[in-house]
């Protein structure tokens, strides 16, 4: 008996049920059509059905009415408890569905923060992507990660570096990192996550705020891409580009993309 099979197997199971899981916690409280929930797995009907069925049977979740299935309210409380977003948070506009893409685009988490000009902090307040299971085990794991994510100095990390490189003044001397995040308008750095990386890109405004008209709009927070290491080199550089690309799209004419194949390097 090839004890490996079983193993992979088993394993490719486990990460089909949590595809689905993951899906109902994206969606949100309430009941959710199966076709919705079906789109967002990638995964044929018939094996959506069948992980949908192991969920109700496990007490997770719930099929309210034919066609129609909701989380558990215990199941549901996961998506409020990962702690990543700051308790100061303020109303994101439209920038979930900016999130949501880029987390689509990538298979992998994105986060967006903002920065608080008191204390010179960075401060997470929006998330995609973050519910996922296997992410969830990967925070539980790395003592104090939850916290660095949601609040550092931000000289710190990426998503801090790339807003503080555009906070300084163009005429002011700055170090050579900062120098080089100003160019590129990327920054790049390993996350508190051990085996992980933050690319990250400056966001001007946040999608659906309104744009002062001849006003060069100053940076007002950045997006992340939060990612295992092997997704290094040519992947790091292709998140980076679609972080600046989307980000810009977004901002500049309310456009978010829509789904497309994923660059094909997905968190462990």
């Amino acid at each position: 008996m090839d004890t490996r099979t079983d193993t992979t197997g088993a394993r490719t199971n486990r990460d089909r049920t949590f595809a689905v899981l993951n899906a109902l916690l994206n969606l949100g409280p309430g009941a959710h059509k199966f076709r919705t929930i079906a789109a967002r797995t990638g995964m044929r009907d018939e094996a959506v059905h069948r992980r949908l069925d192991r969920l109700v049977r496990a007490g997770l979740a719930s099929r309210t009415r034919r066609g129609y299935y909701e989380l558990c309210e215990t199941t549901a409380s996961l998506s409020r408890a990962s702690g990543l977003l700051h308790p100061m948070s303020t109303p994101l506009l439209d920038a979930q569905p900016l999130l949501d893409a880029l987390h689509n685009r990538t298979d992998q988490v994105v986060l967006l923060h903002t920065y608080s000009p008191l204390t010179g902090e960075r401060l997470c307040i929006g998330a995609a992507g973050a519910t996922s299971l296997s992410f969830r085990r990967e925070l539980a794991l790395a003592s104090g990660a939850v916290d660095e994510l949601r609040q550092a100095p931000l000289d710190l990390d990426a998503p801090g570096l790339v807003m503080l490189a555009n906070l300084v003044a163009s005429d002011t001397p700055v170090r050579e990192d900062l120098r080089r995040i100003r160019s590129t308008q990327i920054a790049h750095s390993p996350a508190s996550i051990p085996g992980w990386s933050l690319v990250s890109v400056p966001l001007r405004r946040l999608p659906g705020a309104p744009a002062i008209p001849g006003a060069e709009p100053g940076v007002v927070a950045s997006v992340s891409v939060l990612a295992p290491e092997h997704s290094h080199g040519a992947h790091l550089v292709a998140y980076g580009r679609l972080l600046h690309t989307t980000v810009r799209a977004a901002t500049e004419s309310s456009v978010v993309l829509s789904r497309r194949p994923a660059i094909p390097v997905r968190a462990a």
